[in-house]
């Protein structure tokens, strides 16, 4: 049986909203009821067998022989319901083992455990990728398998997912971005990879965030940057990017490396400006004309590419691809962002100031309730944040320490609890979880539940998407009807029928015409492969 949506004009979404839940509720079966309860309860992934991933440690330190030791691959795996046989076995390869799963890197038996992990000695290195693979989701040289009887029945690898948005937009097009799940780095700017002995002060152990470039952190899939800019008028770099009261790196920097991604992809990036803890100054004059000066700065370099405030976070991906700009700012002074329509009102951050695991899982499992209707977008900070105390007595920890603590359960806490309500999750040294991936088969999963709840418009399947909107004032309310040929396998969700990836935009186009005699390189020379699933 099928429920006949047809166009309607209504001036009261109240009264759509409730004529289509009961047209659902009456037309629906109950089969088709349980199915789309099914679809929200269960896991984010199959549980019918399990899933494999690569993270990289966000530890690092100086050998006694001088070497540095960073950024060594974690081995992870996640069973739900899926039960380890005996001789099952995980393998790290530089190949992808789904045709030859023989001769890994490193080999550990699964031994009956369905959750694992373990760190490896392999290192990763910091390939740097060239704006012309920021075309799909690229293998950079390392996979992960897991081996039954002979035979792969599950991997991953680490990748860049540079077009996730894009790609996807046969689904994602006509959605929300507030209905998206958006990958966030908590102190964007505060980045710097370890360099040794000059890395391990106090100082610098408690300051450094991530450790890949905003270009980089946007190329692996990041989406939220959270900045915190300082101004030096004295300096020749006026304006950095600041952790609290110390200065980390040049503005100049984010603005180089953002430009550079926007202009080589379709992709939708916020960028919070979220403080401003040094040199805007309380004269009210002064301060005016520092935030002036910094606006200014931003409209000469990314006004082709902001969205207008008026868009509103109910905007589709479609509409900001419409308009052909694609980067929201947003800004935290309120007076500043009156008088500029391409500046966006401030994100709430949840930042709970916790110091162990146990009461950040408690922090965020509230603030999830709390914001679970909120319409604008808000960030859950899944970071543990160090006291004045662990500083003094705990020196040789820091926030690498911190990040290593808790990012297997940030992961296991959004892949299994939160998939279906966050808006933005914003982490230190990102490359520890498993967040990217997570937030993009959530936004995925998302879409297919709204469609079973909408659904059975169709019972052929069809990549042909309808959109039942009813706009009051400023609000725009979207149900997304569309479409349901969804396959959920392996690590990602597909669409059965193929996307292209040849329909670039104007931009691109003439991004890819700039360039099309570079030959597209990574500096480590790994091997680069599409990923697949299986």
């Amino acid at each position: 049986m099928e429920i006949k949506v047809r166009e309607m004009a209504m001036n009261s979404y109240t009264v759509f909203a409730s004529m289509l839940l009961i047209g659902y509720v009456i037309s629906t079966p109950l089969s088709t009821i349980d199915e789309t309860e099914e679809c929200w309860t269960m896991p984010l992934y199959p549980p019918e067998r399990p899933r494999v991933f690569l993270t990289l440690s966000p530890l690092a330190k100086s050998t006694a022989g001088g070497n540095i030791q960073q950024r060594q691959i974690e081995i992870n795996w996640h069973g739900n319901r899926a039960v380890a046989q005996p001789g099952d076995w995980i393998g790290l390869y530089e190949h992808d083992p789904v045709n030859n799963p023989t001769l890994p890197l490193r080999q550990i038996t699964v031994d009956g455990r369905n959750n694992g992990y373990h760190k490896t000695d392999v290192q990763f290195g910091f390939p740097t990728i060239d704006p012309q693979l920021l075309i799909e989701d690229t293998c950079l040289g390392y996979w992960i398998g897991y081996i039954r009887n002979g035979v792969t029945i599950s991997i991953n690898c680490l990748k860049i997912r540079p077009s996730w948005m894009w790609q996807n937009r046969e689904i994602l097009g006509p959605v929300s971005i507030r209905q998206l799940f958006l990958p966030g780095t908590h102190n964007s700017g505060s980045y710097r990879p370890y360099n040794g002995h000059s890395s391990d002060t106090v100082f610098m152990r408690y300051l450094i965030c991530q450790d890949e470039d905003i270009f980089h952190q946007l190329a692996y899939g990041i989406r939220y940057l959270d900045v915190r800019v300082g101004y030096y008028p004295e300096r020749e770099d006026k304006f950095w990017l600041n952790h609290n009261y110390a200065r980390v790196n040049p503005l100049r920097f984010l603005i180089e490396d953002l430009k550079t991604f926007l202009e080589a992809t379709q992709e939708v990036v916020i960028l919070d400006f979220h403080r401003f803890p040094v040199g805007f100054s309380q004269n009210t004059q002064r301060n005016r004309e520092t935030h002036a000066q910094l606006v200014q700065l931003l409209l000469d370099k990314f006004g082709d590419f902001m969205v207008p405030s008026s868009y509103g976070s109910m905007a589709s991906l479609n509409d900001l691809w419409a308009i052909n700009r694609t980067l929201i700012v947003v800004y935290a002074d309120d007076w500043t962002r009156s008088s500029h329509p391409f500046l966006w009102p401030s994100i709430p951050q949840e930042w709970g100031d916790k110091r162990n695991v146990d009461d950040l899982h408690k922090y965020l499992s509230g603030i999830d309730k709390k914001r679970y209707d909120s319409d604008y977008f808000w960030a859950a900070m899944a970071e543990l944040t160090p006291s004045t105390m662990d500083v003094l007595f705990r020196p040789n920890d820091g926030l690498r320490k911190l990040a290593d603590n808790v990012a297997r359960n940030v992961t296991a806490w959004y892949r299994d609890l939160w998939w279906k309500t966050t808006s933005m999750t914003a982490v230190d040294f990102f490359h520890s979880t498993d967040i990217i991936d997570v937030a993009i088969d959530a936004s995925l999963k998302r879409v297919h539940c709204s469609n079973l709840a909408a659904t059975t418009l169709t019972t052929t399947p069809t990549t042909q998407h309808t959109m039942a909107e009813e706009r009051t004032g400023q609000d725009r309310r979207r149900f997304y009807l569309g479409p349901r040929n969804l396959d959920i396998t392996g690590s990602t969700l597909e669409l059965t029928s193929s996307l292209s990836v040849t329909s670039l935009s104007p931009r691109m186009t003439a991004r890819r015409r700039r360039t099309k005699n570079t030959t597209a390189v990574l500096t480590q020379n790994l091997p680069v492969t599409t990923i697949h699933s299986v």
